[in-house]
């Protein structure tokens, strides 16, 4: 059998071999996107209203797991924190673009170009169409507040800012430590 697979290859051309197997590649990679769609389908106020919920989850997740963490570290004491977005997650859609030159459209013998964007649609189960998702942004941190114990204590202060800062890879300029009231 392995022979037989050997001499088959032997006889096929290198270069439409390429060509196939990298067709077949891109066919499965297309077929593999596919398949991580909802069922439902959604219309665009659909869509922004469970971004809307997905950032609320995501700022609340934030916080707490920053609350958790921040609780262990040395001197904080009890601790609260409040993260806001510049942004929320952000889609970018798969699409075609098509240049053309128009050489007897421009004054004076010149060319004019233009670009024609088209987005690679799919239809869902539903018969609905959607642009296929070619990679997802997540959202943007615009600052951090903790209110804690410690937040007096230089030390204290340093340790929260750099736990802050690395986990979350915001500059120090956007994280505020106050100490807790009341």
């Amino acid at each position: 059998m392995l022979d037989r697979c050997r001499e088959l290859l032997a006889k096929v051309d290198k270069t439409k071999l390429i060509v196939i197997l990298g067709a077949v590649g891109v066919l499965l990679i297309f077929l593999s996107s596919l398949g991580g769609k909802s069922k439902k389908g959604s219309s665009p106020s659909a869509g922004s209203s469970s971004a809307a919920v997905s950032q609320e989850a995501y700022v609340s997740q934030t916080q707490k797991d920053l609350t958790d963490i921040l609780q262990k570290v040395q001197g904080v004491g009890r601790v609260e924190v409040m993260v806001t977005l510049e942004r929320s997650s952000e889609s970018q859609y798969l699409y075609e673009e098509k240049k053309s030159v128009d050489a007897m459209a421009g004054q004076n013998g010149k060319s004019r170009e233009s670009t024609e964007r088209s987005y690679l649609l799919v239809e869902d189960q539903n018969g609905k169409k959607q642009a296929v998702v070619q990679s997802t942004l997540e959202p943007v941190i615009k600052g951090v507040l903790i209110v804690c114990d410690g937040g007096g204590d230089p030390t204290v202060e340093g340790r929260v800012l750099e736990a802050v800062t690395t986990l979350l890879d915001v500059p120090s300029n956007r994280v505020y430590i106050a100490k807790k009231g009341g």
